[in-house]
């Protein structure tokens, strides 16, 4: 079926036009003006809307156990409340465990998502072990099209620290196949010392900027910078919560071989939440910052400081955060906020309408597509591109944020937005029609890459 979505104002690749999106067979077919093209196709109006590539959150933890606890989402119930805030495409992680094969991870991961998503998704690998057996399989995915690989300057206490030189190892052998290195970077030697420090009492949630000071972001952004310099690799910081980490990425940006990404939360909230009585709801590392760096980073994000946003959507039950009221060290770190994103992003600038949907067709649609290897599929709204379509109105009336983690405290409690979904389509097939949820089971996602 033919589905001409009319007369909206379109954003694709940070450029703003009006005029129509016409689907066919799961694809784009034209945009622009698209009279006389449109014959047997079902109509959705879109005068006053604005139409987006559906967006694209490429740091989710979904269907997982991490440490001792087991994540609040699904990739049944993480996907349906990220499609139903306009995302279409997710990048979730697989992590090597000590006892199994990269292979065996990967078949674990598949097993978990596989005909319950309901958007497209992805997959970054964390290989931990690497004799010539483990490089073999790294590689060979690697040639299979699975380009994005997350490392860890830090935990070195579970097993997922990379050394500075196993990741210039890492990237002197990935590289040249393509690879783009995802990098948690805390410098691990700031850390020990800080926790030498602080000493081994019970820490409040208010303790943790001094258990995860700024500096140790800093150190590491740095290193790795060096790193790629000399490699010419592609590495992607994650997750920047400090204006000093994200201004000493500045320079390598200029080359495109040094990119990176802030979350929501260390744009929108700061270390006063750790300071409430609940304040251990609100843990998640790096931690929040102060509410100046907080500020610092959201004026960065309005100048372009950033190539993408993501979640890092990490979220558990509110029994197992209250878990952790006694001690940080015993608490679940993760916020959720899948749900929220977009929201967020567009009160960057929800003064400036047309400036903050250019700027989320950038963030959340092109660069993450970019990043991971899909610009030829995912992104855009350009002929022969997947159509994955999102019509968003600005409303004369706003609605309390929602960030998603089935049993989770909710992250953004108080905030509001204008912002309302009216319609998404994934490769054509409607989620959200006229603002109501119409997708239906089995869930249409589908795995980017194979196995």
């Amino acid at each position: 079926m033919k589905t001409l979505v009319r007369g909206g104002t379109i954003y694709s690749r940070g450029q703003a036009a009006s005029g129509d999106v016409l689907i066919e067979d799961g694809v784009i077919v034209a945009v622009g003006d698209c009279r006389g093209l449109t014959g047997g196709a079902r109509i959705v109006e879109a005068g006053g809307c604005h139409v987006l590539p559906g967006l694209i959150d490429l740091h989710v933890h979904i269907d997982d156990t991490i440490g001792r606890f087991r994540l609040a989402d699904t990739w049944a119930s993480a996907s349906r409340t990220a499609a139903a805030a306009g995302i279409t495409t997710l990048g979730g992680f697989i992590t090597q465990r000590p006892e199994e094969s990269l292979s065996s991870a990967v078949e674990r991961a598949f097993e978990r998502a596989a005909g319950r998503s309901f958007c497209d998704y992805l997959w970054h690998l964390t290989p931990t072990r690497f004799a010539a057996d483990d490089w073999t399989e790294i590689e060979r995915h690697l040639e299979s099209g699975w380009l994005t690989f997350k490392f860890y300057t830090t935990y070195r206490e579970i097993g997922l620290y990379t050394s500075y030189e196993r990741l210039a190892e890492i990237a002197e052998r990935l590289s040249p196949g393509g690879a783009r290195l995802l990098v948690h970077a805390e410098d691990e030697d700031i850390l020990a010392e800080a926790r030498a420090l602080i000493g081994n009492g019970p820490l409040r949630a208010a303790d943790h900027g001094r258990l995860r000071p700024p500096e140790a972001e800093l150190r590491a952004v740095e290193l790795v910078a060096e790193i790629a310099d000399e490699t010419g690799a592609w590495f992607h910081i994650v997750h920047v919560s400090t204006p000093e980490a994200a201004e000493a990425i500045g320079p390598g940006r200029d080359g495109a071989r040094l990119t990176c990404e802030t979350a929501p939360h260390y744009l929108f909230l700061d270390d006063s939440w750790l300071k409430r009585p609940d304040g251990h709801r609100w843990l998640c590392t790096p931690p929040l910052r102060d509410a100046a760096r907080a500020a610092r980073l959201r004026e960065m994000a309005r100048e372009g400081a950033f190539d993408t946003f993501a979640t890092d959507h990490c979220p558990y039950t509110l029994e197992d955060k209250d878990s952790g009221r006694g001690d940080l060290r015993s608490a679940p770190m993760g916020l959720a906020g899948i749900g929220a994103m977009p929201r967020l992003i567009f009160a960057l600038d929800r003064e400036l309408p047309e400036q903050a949907f250019a700027r989320m067709s950038l963030h959340l649609a092109d660069n993450p597509a970019r990043l991971a290897g899909l610009e030829g599929r995912k992104g855009a709204l350009a002929p022969g591109l997947d159509a994955d379509v999102a019509v968003f109105e600005v409303a004369d009336r706003e609605e309390p944020l929602h960030s998603g983690g089935v049993g989770s405290p909710e992250t953004y409690p108080g905030f509001h937005s204008p912002l309302w979904l009216r319609h998404l389509f994934l490769r054509g097939r409607p989620l959200v029609s006229d603002g109501a949820w119409s997708g239906t089971d089995p869930a249409p996602g589908r795995c980017l890459w194979t196995i």
